[in-house]
């Protein structure tokens, strides 16, 4: 079909760069680089379409060539610079969901398009990120409470688990790579997905989304083409199969590249 007139979602972690719990910052190797450039010189259409919000993307891989952007796993779009969907957890919830984890000492990260804290119960995520240690803390930073996912490590399982709140009124992403997503019914990468292409000035000739976790999986089954990298989460090889896709080569082996050559988009 060819590269004009198509759009590319890529995930960032574990499909252009690398991360694992002791890399969680990995950038795209120049070979990628030169493929999405490739791509995008060929008149495709790249779009970003990560967990993280816009503020936590590395420079490396916000200067890769994105005409636009999902973010926040789908909370967050825009095209072309414009915002076409914004969406957040009920305030309510949130705050219900940090006076539980609290009480259970759960460490996480609250994300929304306007700012990121933490609520620190012995771990500070990132030193630039406010890190109260108590729910009001939160509270008192981010009063609108306007986030759109939490983000905590595997370690916290056993204590979200626990908790009927939590486990009943939360999507969870098992990302496989040492961390947790949270979000609520109606935030995923594929109502991101589906809301940037709903927003163009004209519709694609085909939607890929490249992907390896769990909170992929809603892109994956969104696109036209669903590319599973090598190092997917076996469910998630699984499902992108089961959806006519295609499995590419690892993250370590530029599978990005890869596929954009097996599709012959560059």
């Amino acid at each position: 079909m060819g590269a004009p007139g198509s759009v590319c979602f890529f995930d960032i972690d574990g499909t252009l760069a690398y991360r694992d719990e002791r890399h969680l910052n990995g950038e795209p190797t120049d070979r990628v680089r030169r493929a999405l450039e490739a791509y995008a010189a060929a008149g495709g259409t790249c779009v970003l379409c990560t967990g993280r919000p816009l503020s936590l993307v590395t420079p490396g891989v916000a200067s890769l060539p994105f005409a636009g952007h999902v973010t926040m796993d789908g909370a967050h779009v825009e095209v072309g610079g414009r915002v076409v969907r914004d969406v957040t957890m009920p305030p309510d919830l949130v705050r219900a969901a940090l006076t539980e984890m609290e009480r259970l000492g759960i460490s996480a990260i609250f994300e929304g398009a306007e700012g990121n804290v933490s609520l620190d119960r012995g771990e500070n995520w990132f030193p630039q990120v406010p890190s109260p240690t108590t729910a009001r803390g939160v509270m008192e930073i981010e009063p609108g409470l306007r986030f759109s996912k939490a983000v905590f490590h595997d370690h916290e399982l056993p204590k979200y688990l626990s908790s009927d709140l939590l486990r009943e009124r939360f999507v969870l992403f098992r990302l496989g790579d040492g961390m947790n997503e949270l979000t609520v019914k109606g935030i995923d990468k594929g109502t991101g997905l589906l809301a940037y292409v709903g927003a163009m000035a004209e519709p694609p000739t085909c939607t890929y989304a490249f992907g390896d976790s769990e909170n992929d999986l809603p892109m994956l089954e969104a696109a036209d083409v669903g590319v599973a990298m090598g190092n997917a989460q076996p469910h998630v090889i699984e499902r992108v199969r089961e959806l006519g896709g295609y499995v590419t080569k690892g993250v370590l082996e530029d599978g990005v590249a890869s596929a954009l050559e097996h599709f012959e988009l560059i």
